[in-house]
């Protein structure tokens, strides 16, 4: 029988959908709590900029290519090592606005939250890969 995707792909997808289901859920809920808000653009996918998706999938694998190659500490500090940039871009670029929330704001605008969101995210990641792809098993031979 012929599959359309090896095991070891379709875990692969698996992998993507569930960062991109969690990415619309966590990104729905900071703008239900009115934490920040988006500027227009183009494409949404439930109120959330496609391109935030993307982002979370890039900080997802990222996070995993780091702890492979260095450990857990670069692994769980990756995701807010690529938020930096991107907040500093934000803040100057209008991509989106933070409102006052409950936890102070600590680098252009963006609260102690948002990097403690980004520090599960990239945890959260590393346990997703660890738990969905698992090394290829030997398989035995039948003579």
């Amino acid at each position: 029988m012929k599959f359309l995707f090896k095991p070891q792909e379709n875990r692969f997808l698996l992998v993507n959908a569930i960062f991109v289901i969690t990415a619309i859920v966590i990104e729905r809920a900071g703008l239900s709590l009115g934490m920040y808000i988006y500027a227009d653009t183009a494409f949404h996918v439930f109120n959330v900029p496609l391109i935030i998706i993307a982002y979370w999938l890039i900080i997802g694998h990222t996070s995993w290519v780091a702890y492979k190659k260095f450990g857990w500490f670069a692994g769980f500090l990756t995701g807010v090592l690529i938020d930096l940039p991107i907040e500093f871009l934000a803040f100057h670029l209008g991509w989106w606005a933070w409102n006052p929330s409950w936890t102070p704001a600590v680098f252009f605008n963006a609260p102690v939250a948002n990097f403690l969101v980004y520090l599960s995210v990239s945890f959260g990641s590393i346990l997703i890969y660890k738990s969905v792809m698992k090394p290829k098993m030997e398989q035995k031979k039948y003579a």
